[in-house]
């Protein structure tokens, strides 16, 4: 217990905040860099229908990693370090169970909040149990986490996941509007849900974000990508700066709990990306809603009718072209005229 007080609240979530971050990042790079290639692909072949089928199983590694990550930022040996990694995966609903025909089956990554909770509460009970388990740790390590912890998180699931789905209801409320408030409003609204530990490749799908709602979606969606790329860019090196235009916010998580007014210039690109589609009308489908840059793109493309190179110029302005505007415009707007960000606040540091 007396490890556990050296810690102080904010340096607590920060360490486990940062592991989550690098956990996400790490699970989703494959999918996200080079995913589109072997799904385009996947027809061709059972090679590659295979690598297109492991490169998407890396996000189901999520709920473990963030465990283990947690638990190697606090210090924890492989025993503790496993058991985290075991509550995390038993209470972050990525595992779903059927009574009815006792069969195991993945779902994804789980709910992202609950699995950071569940975490959280494994880091805490380990601290709390070291000295009274001793050598014995090899046995009451996993029970407990596996049991007691992970057990409290598959009970809490229903009920906190009721956040994205309280979110996800306001969504498909939006979607009833016309086009300009909706595209403009879910644009800014899933600019900022990307920032954060709710899914929108998950909203998007289950309340049917599709048709030019979205489009919209994933337009600002883009568009936080390329506002955080940018941002980065000036603090961090070339490879980070990719990395986010491919998709890996949610490696700034930490950084945004410490700095939430660094989501303003990602809504205010998301929100501008969204209103300049209302006008395109460009469209998505609901499994791919919740992805921007490159998947979201290549899914709109086939819902384009004109020429190949009229359709690759649309797409080119609409999600190369537009993102990157509207991310210097929001994050020189923000910096250097409200002045409520700093280039500091968008340092990563890898080796945390």
């Amino acid at each position: 217990m007396s490890e556990l007080k050296e810690y102080s609240m904010g340096e607590f979530w920060n360490k486990l905040m940062a592991a989550v971050a690098m956990a996400i990042v790490v699970s989703v790079t494959p999918s996200a860099i080079v995913g589109p290639l072997f799904q385009a692909l996947a027809s061709k072949g059972a090679v590659w229908a295979a690598l297109n089928m492991v490169t998407n199983l890396a996000m189901y590694a999520v709920p473990v990693l963030c465990g283990a990550l947690a638990a190697g930022q606090f210090g924890f040996n492989m025993i503790e370090r496993a058991s985290v990694a075991l509550a995390t995966l038993i209470g972050s609903g990525a595992v779903s169970y059927s009574a009815k025909s006792g069969t195991y089956t993945l779902v994804g990554m789980g709910d992202l909040i609950n699995t950071i909770l569940v975490c959280a509460l494994a880091v805490v009970t380990i601290f709390l149990i070291r000295n009274l388990v001793g050598s014995w740790s090899i046995i009451w390590d996993p029970i407990i986490s596996a049991c007691l912890v992970g057990g409290i998180g598959y009970w809490a699931y229903p009920y906190v996941h009721l956040i994205s789905t309280t979110v996800g209801a306001f969504l498909n409320r939006v979607t009833l509007l016309q086009p300009l408030p909706m595209c403009t409003i879910l644009g800014l609204c899933f600019a900022v849900i990307i920032a954060t530990p709710l899914s929108t490749v998950g909203l998007a799908y289950a309340f049917s974000i599709a048709g030019i709602a979205g489009g919209a979606a994933s337009v600002g969606i883009t568009a936080c990508f390329f506002t955080v790329a940018y941002a980065v860019s000036k603090v961090n090196g070339k490879g980070l700066t990719f990395a986010m235009i491919f998709g890996s916010v949610k490696m700034m998580l930490a950084n945004f709990l410490a700095h939430p007014q660094m989501l303003i210039p990602i809504a205010i690109s998301g929100g501008i990306a969204g209103f300049v589609d209302s006008f395109v009308q460009m469209k998505n489908g609901a499994a791919y809603a919740g992805f921007g840059f490159p998947v979201a793109p290549i899914n709109a493309y086939t819902y384009l009718h004109g020429s190949v190179g009229a359709n690759l110029l649309t797409v080119t302005l609409m999600y190369v072209v537009l993102p990157a505007v509207v991310a210097l415009f929001s994050y020189h707007l923000c910096k250097n005229v409200f002045h409520i960000v700093d280039e500091d606040h968008w340092y990563v540091d890898l080796n945390a």
